[in-house]
């Protein structure tokens, strides 16, 4: 009687277990300490998409609360084979389109093929039927140009669908990273572009890859280069981040972006940049080291690392670490990244590769006094004593302006700053530039939304220190109603085709797009090593004018504490048919 009621209750068991298995969701009660943020992250999901899942849960959940979450053991029978020998996967709350077909050793565009739901995205729970590799005739597209597409604000699957006549199907196969939603900036191929004979046009630059995409570019920099000199190249990345660095280090980047993936993409970019110029016939050596973002490790590289023969070393990634290093070792060290360390800190053979954001308020400040012709000035501030500072910078500087005419300063208030505030300041008679000094998104929002009722009416032109985190839920079609204007470091021309062909192979080589850390890493490389090889040394190579890349513009000054220092910025304005006007 007892094995029965024993046979019995591990039957319940298991039954109960396969029923779990079966759900999407389960039901979770909150336990003493636990936040909405800790669960979310606990079950692989956002805290507002948790609470999209609970609408009663409060921000703050008592212990003992009932809500619902993700069943994680839901698919966790991976794989099934149907009766007609076909398999099905069913997608895990991690899973991205990329890492299940490599899983399967298919590409991505035979699993689309045998998924049109993809093309809605990829959501845990799908069931995907996995094809045969190599059952989807894929004809070979690397000579095809395609039409291009740069993803902005309130861009979706559907109007671009419409707006090009292409199906959502169709968009996803020609971009699979759009499974994991539109991003703006993302560039994508839109539909193939057809010749006077309705046939696939072949781009030339794609025939010719990469390596000639940045001669020419503007500046006056003029490549030469000596292909009898074997380059010796270091690259020293922390490729072994440990998690408390990772969480410590952030900051100097974003939290939104994980530091392993930030050195991923750099490493891949500087590659691409190696690749291309040994393919115009240059002989670089370049030697890989992890300094795991430690002065030991680094120490310990240059006892078993004979460094004398490098020509530079890019890198290591924080300006301390860098800085160190240029104290023990003779070549020329190459900061990739800004630090707020770096403006105390110098060496003779330190080069800095981002200048202080006292620079870039100052160039712009620089070409607006050669631009000045009488226009009315306003200037708005969030109220806020970390600005203050900045605030009276900006104001005295603009007092020296020559004939300068009107100066007003505009303080909000909680934030907020009313039409009635503006319309006193303005005048019809004269261009308006209104600055804005504030990193705050309400003063900004709330600035820009009162400006734009006043624009039929005023010539504005609205002018920023930089377009910062703040800008980020700014509609753009209102910034180019505004002729909006500010300095950057970073600049992409989505219209030239030699950026778009870099994309293109980055996309093959690599399933995904270069974020800014891989141009970043292709920009930095590719100039550092065709100064050598025109001029033999960096530092004679650093000094021989100005050059533009893919996104970065170098224009290299040595400072007063002896470091070079790249100083080159690109003055951006907005127009009303959103292209940019770029002032060097």
């Amino acid at each position: 009687m007892k094995r029965i009621t024993l046979l019995l209750v591990s039957f319940i068991l298991v039954s109960c277990i396969t029923l779990a298995q079966q759900k999407k969701y389960v039901s979770y009660t909150v336990k003493q300490g636990e936040t909405v943020k800790s669960i979310a992250k606990a079950y692989h999901m956002t805290s507002r998409d948790l609470l999209q899942l609970n609408p009663d849960m409060d921000k703050n959940p008592k212990p003992n609360t009932l809500i619902i979450v993700p069943n994680l053991d839901y698919g966790k029978k991976e794989v099934k084979v149907v009766n007609n020998a076909k398999k099905l996967y069913f997608v895990l709350p991690k899973d991205t389109l990329y890492g299940i077909s490599k899983k399967f050793g298919i590409t991505m565009e035979e699993l689309v093929a045998a998924n049109p739901q993809i093309a809605d995205g990829l959501k845990p729970g799908m069931e995907l039927v996995i094809p045969e590799p190599g059952s989807t005739a894929i004809k070979p597209n690397d000579t095809v140009t395609y039409v291009l597409h740069t993803v902005v604000k309130d861009d979706t699957k559907y109007n671009l669908s419409n707006r090009f006549q292409v199906s959502q199907f169709e968009l996803l196969r020609l971009n699979p990273e759009l499974s994991e939603g539109l991003k703006l900036g993302m560039i994508l191929k839109i539909k193939p572009i057809q010749n006077g004979k309705n046939e696939k046009a072949v781009s030339n630059e794609t025939k010719l890859g990469i390596e000639n995409n940045v001669i020419g570019k503007r500046g006056t920099f003029n490549e030469n280069f000596d292909s009898s000199k074997e380059i010796n190249l270091v690259i020293m990345l922390p490729y072994n981040l440990n998690k408390s660095s990772d969480s410590t280090k952030i900051n100097n980047f974003g939290k939104s972006n994980s530091l392993l993936n930030i050195v991923t993409d750099f490493h891949l970019g500087a590659t691409m940049a190696i690749d291309s110029l040994r393919n115009r016939g240059l002989n670089v050596k370049v030697k890989f080291l992890d300094s795991e973002d430690s002065i030991q490790k680094l120490q310990t590289i240059i006892n078993r690392n004979d460094l004398k023969n490098a020509d530079a070393v890019i890198g290591p990634l924080f300006f301390d670490n860098a800085y160190w290093l240029s104290k023990h070792i003779e070549a020329p060290v190459v900061v990739p990244f800004y630090s707020k360390s770096q403006s105390a800190n110098s060496a003779n053979n330190l080069v800095k590769m981002a200048p202080d954001d006292e620079f870039l308020q100052s160039e712009l400040l620089s070409y607006l006094e050669k631009n000045y012709h009488g226009e009315n000035i306003v200037v708005i501030n969030d109220g806020k004593s970390i600005s203050q500072t900045t605030l009276w910078q900006i104001v005295n500087r603009l007092k020296t302006f020559k004939n300068i005419q009107n100066i007003s300063v505009v303080k909000s208030e909680y934030g907020y700053i009313s039409g009635g505030k503006f319309s006193d300041k303005l005048t019809k008679t004269a261009n308006n530039w209104v600055f804005l000094v504030s990193d705050e998104m309400v003063t900004t929002a709330s600035a820009i939304n009162s400006l734009k009722g006043l624009a039929d009416n005023f010539a504005i032109t609205l002018i920023a220190l930089d377009k910062g985190k703040n800008f980020d839920s700014v509609d753009n079609n209102l910034l180019g109603q505004l002729n909006f204007m500010y300095p950057s470091l970073d600049f992409l021309d989505v219209d030239d085709t030699k950026l778009n062909n870099f994309y293109k192979t980055y996309q093959d080589k690599n399933y995904a797009i270069p974020s800014k850390y891989a141009l970043k890493g292709f920009d930095i490389t590719y100039d550092v090593i065709a100064r050598i090889a025109t001029t033999g040394t960096l530092e004679q190579g650093l000094q021989a004018g100005k050059s533009s890349r893919f996104s970065t513009l170098f224009k290299y000054d040595r400072n007063l504490l002896g470091s070079f220092e790249n100083h080159g910025v690109f003055i951006i304005q907005y127009n009303k048919s959103l292209t940019p006007i770029i002032f060097e």
